[in-house]
């Protein structure tokens, strides 16, 4: 991965030198190879496997007005009651509608 990410890096300073020259067509090919770079970024930072290792989970509408979504730890207990919130960092992780979940298969 740090192969590609060093080739895109490259490939980035050569834009924005072509950019400095007045070649404004390059934005657009700016703006794509710092989004390519950012998401490369993530998949290295976290360590990720290939994609085919992975599952996205889109959260539907709940069709009840705005509501939210909670993760929880089940306590390996079978009634709700008895289980807990995920918080990260002591906050609430806000779920909403169209937020997307990554699961490993």
């Amino acid at each position: 991965m740090k192969d590609i990410i060093e080739l895109l890096q490259n490939e980035r300073t050569k834009t924005v030198d072509a950019l400095k020259q007045g070649e404004q067509d390059k934005l657009s090919h700016l703006q794509q190879l710092d989004k390519a770079l950012g998401w490369l970024k993530v998949v290295e930072d976290n360590e990720l496997a290939t994609v085919g290792s992975y599952k996205i989970h889109r959260l539907p509408d709940p069709r009840s007005g705005f509501s939210y979504y909670h993760l929880m730890i089940d306590n390996e207990r079978g009634d709700p009651k008895d289980w807990t919130e995920y918080k990260p960092d002591n906050q609430s992780l806000e779920l909403c509608f169209d937020d997307i979940i990554i699961t490993r298969k």
